[in-house]
């Protein structure tokens, strides 16, 4: 009997250190997307982000890619990115393909909100993976405001200054500098690039607040400096008595800059911009442009990271995170974007070329 209590007491004690040295079962994680069903994953498994972005070549989408990247390689974490060239149906077929590749979260730059949103809003969660949205607001949410700009079924939205709000601060500014009647242009992008409809709709309450503004020409571009100076040289021939100029991103102002110059009119006719690069500060100590806003795509990249490692580890995470999660800069209010100009210029630090 003394030999069996001895050999049951052994094989206890081989049973308790094998359990202890068995690794621990991994802990499940709910993640709140807004739907009535969360997206459970293990916690602290976030391994394998897939980024969506619009474009590789533009600027402004290469500081998207540089934060993400940096940001990741802060936890481990590797990022595989998917450029869509501007091709929408390009990017829904890339996240198609990721569906089944294996990611564990998603950050998605959308070249047109609606056509992503059931890939982004739906399927993705679906199958188990987080979706943070960086700077263009899908599923029709890109001329709503704050919280508003999240799409239920993804994590967060990163962004805020490409919202209407944002968009109809830089035409004020044009009121501000000349209080009195002016004739305007305006240079956006695509007509149903997510962007694009946020400006119109800050375009559209901007010329009723302001009647004594008109509008002189609207033009719709690929973003390329080249076409917005072919588009600006045109609308100078026709409108030869513009006074101001209000382009939608930096690059808009890379070609209205050059054909000012060539018609004999920079300094004379002015130059407001969304999209705060380098060039920008550049810009506007040389008095090429008036005014400028603050503009983080690496920031909100950074933010989009840090939001899906913080929801793969249990914490909570807000709905939407303004200012594209970036410290505000002297003369910014919480919840305005920032306008640059040439009496702050030296306190705002640019993210793109």
């Amino acid at each position: 009997m003394r030999k069996f209590k001895s050999l049951k007491s052994s094989l206890s004690i081989a049973s308790l250190l094998a359990a202890l040295a068995a690794p621990a079962a991994a802990e499940d994680v709910s993640i709140d997307v807004g739907t009535d069903k969360p997206i459970v994953v293990q916690k602290g498994a976030l391994k394998r982000i897939a980024l969506f972005i619009e474009m590789g070549t533009n600027t402004a989408v290469q500081s998207t890619v540089t934060g993400a990247q940096e940001a990741a390689a802060l936890h481990s974490i590797t990022v595989d990115v998917f450029d869509a060239r501007f091709d929408i149906g390009r990017q829904v077929n890339q996240m198609q393909n990721a569906l089944i590749g294996g990611y564990d979260a998603w950050i998605v730059a959308a070249i047109e909100g609606e056509q992503v949103c059931n890939m982004a809003a739906s399927e993705a969660p679906k199958a188990g993976i987080p979706v943070a949205v960086v700077t263009m607001a899908i599923c029709g949410r890109s001329i709503n405001e704050g919280e508003a700009m999240w799409s239920p079924g993804t994590l967060t939205y990163i962004g805020g200054n490409e919202s209407p709000n944002s968009f109809e601060r830089v035409m004020q500014q044009a009121v501000i500098d000349h209080p009195g009647p002016q004739k305007i242009a305006v240079l956006t992008g695509q007509p149903l690039h997510p962007i694009t409809l946020a400006f119109d709709k800050a375009l559209k309450k901007f010329l009723a607040e302001n009647p004594q503004v008109t509008l002189a020409a609207t033009h719709r571009t690929d973003y390329s400096p080249e076409m917005n100076q072919q588009k600006v040289q045109t609308t100078l021939q026709a409108t030869p008595d513009l006074d101001a100029i209000i382009g939608v991103y930096t690059n808009m102002s890379k070609g209205a800059v050059p054909a000012l110059e060539a018609a004999g009119l920079q300094g004379k006719i002015r130059l407001y911009e969304a999209g705060g690069t380098v060039w920008s500060v550049d810009a506007l100590k040389s008095g090429a442009i008036a005014a400028t806003t603050g503009y983080y795509r690496g920031t909100a990249a950074e933010t989009a990271v840090e939001m899906l490692v913080k929801a793969f580890n249990g914490e909570p995470v807000p709905r939407a995170v303004m200012n594209d999660g970036h410290a505000l800069i002297p003369g910014q209010s919480p919840g305005q974007v920032g306008i640059v100009t040439v009496a702050n210029v030296d306190q705002y630090v640019p993210q793109s070329p």
